[in-house]
């Protein structure tokens, strides 16, 4: 887990431009606080130079300094800094070069690279490292861009191919590491956050007023490959794209990513017992690649089955495996308030056992924090549960954590909110399966003790809505809402929250959150062949007998019943009402930036995305 930065100019780089490029990684050094690493390469003739700066490691060699070198000669830099997580010796110094004059950035981890390096040494490769990094490296080599369906993994990857003298970009099958760039008729940039951009004296970040508007009303934030930021958009994710310096042109960037992997959703015939079985497998396979670490790791606790499922599934790895690895839980806590999950965390823990730390961030809590928070999300947040999250974080890097597992795309894949078991039952209505549907009903209502009337009137009323729609009555004013609307299936929900609606603002805030501490966060849930298994079940073993997340608890048989079978989990909550009611004031001191970008109309009804969007805008510089 890393921080990269990229630049081409297709004419070459002056002393400015590699001033500003050196400004940009370096305000991501939280993101790899171990080493730094640049060089700078020649396109046309790969001659290179490996720049020393002020924060690469002392045992890194053959440098020479930037007085040495002749900027002119050179249109390609690649930068990295290194948050040391496999082969933590100098070896694993990036960017990399291949013996046949490649060049790699990369941040991520492939967590098969040992499987992948087994492989490869039948094609005779040879290697130098323990680092997944040059497994990347020797897989390019050996299978081209073939090599991106083979990882399993998180990553943002940028290759220099020497003798094709092309760049190569890629990102992970599901947008994990972010990836951002900026292009103009000159060349472009690739950055892992936003903020770099600032650095550059020709990019003007301006207000993206069409995501501003869609934050402010729907609070959705990553939807699409537009940021906050006119003239900045993400690289897709489980795309690729090959770029010849020689025929670069401004389009291609944008225009010319390819995808090598899409999403599969076939519906397989299963018996309850054979899911199971293979979903605890899966499980416990993804689990046991991501523990594949030189460093110390915990886990994020909430007394939830997803968090809890993940930390028994490494405690029957230590056991079978005989490892000696003890389990750390990070956990949120808000006694007093609603939100507190201590007493389920304290299920959890006893049970193991796992020694815990927590944090409350409602009594840590400061504006100045706040700030600190919002300007490394890079976008604003909807919430201040990612506060409580970055809280999280904070605690584990002082317990000298560098990886934390969480429970991240789980919902998405199993059925876990709320909104998917009422677009279910309109399925269910819609679709003539009455007797499914009032029997489903009747058992939410029981596990969730509210009236069955309530749930009727909530399903007819999306019924109602999309027949209005299916007729033509109904109307909007708004393509997000439009397209949400018109999703039919719990099987089409579940797909469009996960790389559309909620996932990928979880992933970006967590990846900020994460990497503001210097941590790596790991995500079993998120492993491709588990998230093609889940989307391959069959909505009955998903959501059954009122319950969501239904496989998942069956399958999870060793977890105590009151972690299995909660009925009250509302997902990663912090008590919002009373925090803004406590900070009221220095929440609103911030609105005055609101004022001076949008006058006295706010974009917002809801005084905290007001709130927000103001410290956004200050912490920006807006």
């Amino acid at each position: 887990m890393c921080g990269i930065s990229v630049l081409f100019n297709k004419n070459n780089i002056t002393s400015q431009l590699y001033n500003e490029f050196i400004n940009s990684l370096q305000k991501i050094n939280h993101r790899g606080p171990d080493d730094e690493g640049v060089v700078l390469i020649n396109t046309l003739t790969n001659d290179y130079k490996i720049v020393k700066t002020k924060q690469t490691h002392v045992a890194v060699t053959n440098l020479v300094t930037i007085d040495e070198i002749e900027l002119e000669k050179y249109n390609l830099i690649l930068g990295h800094k290194r948050l040391s997580i496999i082969d933590l010796s100098v070896n694993g110094h990036q960017p990399m070069h291949a013996s046949n004059g490649n060049w790699i950035v990369f941040n991520g981890e492939i967590y098969n690279y040992i499987e992948l390096r087994e492989e490869l040494k039948k094609y005779n490769c040879t290697f130098n490292t323990n680092s997944d990094t040059e497994v990347v490296l020797e897989a390019y080599r050996i299978w081209g861009t073939d090599c991106f369906n083979r990882f399993n993994g998180m990553w943002s990857i940028i290759i220099w191919d020497a003798s094709q003298k092309l760049i190569i970009i890629s990102n992970d099958r599901f947008g994990v590491k972010p990836l951002y760039y900026y292009a103009n008729q000159n060349g472009f940039n690739l950055v892992s956050e936003t903020k770099q951009f600032q650095a550059y004296s020709t990019i003007q970040k301006k207000i993206n007023h069409k995501h501003v508007d869609e934050f402010a009303k729907f609070e959705y934030v990553d939807i699409d490959d537009e940021t906050m930021y006119e003239g900045i958009y993400r690289f897709k994710k489980s795309h690729f794209i090959t770029i010849n310096p020689l025929n670069y042109n401004l389009s291609k960037i944008k225009n010319e990513q390819l995808p090598y992997y899409s999403l599969k959703q076939t519906q397989i015939k299963i018996s309850e017992t054979e899911a199971q079985n293979q979903f605890r497998e899966l499980l416990y396979d993804a689990v046991k690649i991501r523990m594949r670490a030189d460093v110390d790791f915990g886990f994020a606790l909430s007394g939830g089955v997803d968090s809890s499922s993940i930390l028994y599934t490494a405690r029957n790895i230590i056991n079978t495996e005989s490892k000696t690895t003890k389990l750390l839980g990070f956990s949120a806590v808000f006694p007093g308030y609603g939100e507190d999950e201590s007493k389920f965390v304290k299920i959890v823990e006893n049970d193991l056992p796992c020694k815990t730390s927590y944090s409350n961030a409602l009594e840590d809590f400061s504006f100045a924090n706040f700030e600190k928070h919002i300007y490394h999300q890079d976008e604003p947040v909807h919430g201040t549960s990612y506060f409580a999250q970055w809280s999280v974080y904070k605690v584990a890097q002082q317990s000298n954590i560098k990886i934390l597992f969480n429970g991240q795309g789980s919902d998405e894949v199993f059925a876990g909110y709320h909104h998917h078991f009422y677009r279910y039952c309109r399925q269910l209505l819609m679709s003539g399966k009455l007797i499914a549907y009032f029997s489903l009903v009747k058992q939410f209502a029981e596990l969730k003790s509210i009236s069955t009337a309530y749930i009727h009137k909530t399903v007819f009323n999306e019924v109602k809505l999309k027949s209005k729609i299916l007729l033509g009555i109904q109307k909007f004013d708004h393509a997000i809402v439009k397209y949400w609307n018109n999703i039919n299936t719990l099987d089409e929900m579940l797909v469009r929250d996960f790389d559309t609606f909620q996932l990928p603002t979880y992933l970006r805030a967590d990846d900020r959150d994460s990497m503001s501490f210097s941590i790596e966060s790991r995500h079993p849930f998120m492993d491709y062949r588990l998230v093609e298994f889940g989307y391959s079940l069959p909505n009955t073993m998903v959501i059954k007998n009122g319950w969501q997340k239904h496989l998942l608890r069956q399958s999870m048989h060793e977890m105590p019943a009151e972690i299995r079978f909660r009925k009250d989990k509302k997902g990663f909550t912090s008590p919002q009402t009373a925090w803004i009611e406590k900070y009221k004031p220095e929440f609103e001191s911030n609105l005055i930036y609101n004022e001076k970008h949008f006058g006295t109309k706010t974009p917002s009804k809801d005084a905290f995305f007001n709130y927000v969007l103001g410290t956004w805008l200050k912490v920006n510089g807006f």
